[in-house]
């Protein structure tokens, strides 16, 4: 029996609900008005739609809110709408911590219910990629405590991570890419998942970075020698969670030709390394720093 397909707007609808409940309940509802509201209005610049959304307190809903999408939203390519659900769910659940957002997405699929989960798959989104994402992500907030710890205590050379990703080119015994899927999985000799890499992100930073998209005088980096507040900001960000652009853009308050320019000087000085052509990680230089400027 084929299933009804559902509008964009009661996608959305249920979507964020089930965003806002797993947002309220492992935090706060305080914290979820707060990061699903400022979310909306940073994604509205991308996704003009969201314009169309309302949440608002109500004491007569089961959750004490309610989630208004206008029928409007109806006509616009499900598959933008599915990029903003992505988006959507990557920026709340950065800003949440690390221990309330391991299993956010998993929450999401089990409150939104199969159908949701299923339109939501249908509009090109990977809630699968996200959850493994979320995992790679713990494992790497692990690393990097243990690189910090180890930097504190003068034993960076014993026993630290090799790296803040857990692997080298060297580990990684092949990979595969289904053909139409965005997404790239790499294997070791094992055959174990080492990493999914998502191929459109990789190849719209290789082509920005290699076309001069980022245009960065080199004796204005060198001059540059201290880190003013944005620049640290990030850094500290860095060290405690996992983001994209657009979070990052979020929480520090600045567009994308800033954060641009921000990674482009902390690469210079060897803050930041490229793990891969769209993925930037704190080296243990950035690490040491930070450790040493807020020991504990």
């Amino acid at each position: 029996m084929r299933m009804v397909e559902l509008k964009n707007s009661i996608l959305l609808e249920a979507i964020l609900t089930a965003i806002y409940n797993v947002a309220s309940r492992r935090t706060s509802s305080k914290f979820a008005d707060e990061s699903i509201g400022s979310t909306i209005k940073t994604l509205e610049g991308k996704y003009d739609f969201l314009k169309l959304v309302e949440i608002n307190k109500n004491d007569s809903t089961e959750g004490g809110f309610a989630v208004s999408v206008s029928s409007d939203i109806d006509t616009v390519n499900p598959a933008v709408v599915g990029k903003a659900i992505e988006a959507l769910i990557r920026v709340v659940y950065n800003d949440m911590n690390l221990e309330a957002g391991l299993y956010f997405v998993s929450e999401i699929k089990e409150i939104a219910g199969n159908e949701i989960t299923r339109m939501i798959a249908d509009c090109d989104v990977d809630l699968g990629q996200l959850q493994l994402e979320q995992h790679h992500a713990y494992q790497r907030r692990e690393r990097k405590r243990s690189i910090a710890e180890a930097t504190r205590t003068g034993k960076l050379t014993r026993g630290s991570p090799e790296n803040l990703i857990g692997y080298t080119w060297g580990k990684v015994s092949h990979w595969k890419h289904d053909p139409g899927s965005k997404y790239c999985t790499l294997y070791d000799n094992s055959g174990n998942v080492l990493d999914r890499l998502n191929l459109d992100r990789i190849i719209q930073n290789y082509v920005e970075r290699l076309s001069g998209y980022i245009d960065v005088n080199p004796r204005e980096i060198e001059k540059e020698a201290s880190i003013y507040e944005t620049e640290y900001k990030l850094l500290k960000l860095l060290l405690e969670r996992d983001m994209d652009a657009e979070t990052a853009m979020h929480m520090l308050k600045i567009d994308r030709d800033e954060l641009t320019k921000i990674i482009s000087k902390l690469s210079q000085m060897e803050m930041l390394q490229y793990t891969d052509f769209n993925t930037v990680e704190l080296t243990n230089i950035g690490i040491g720093y930070l450790s040493k400027k807020e020991p504990k």
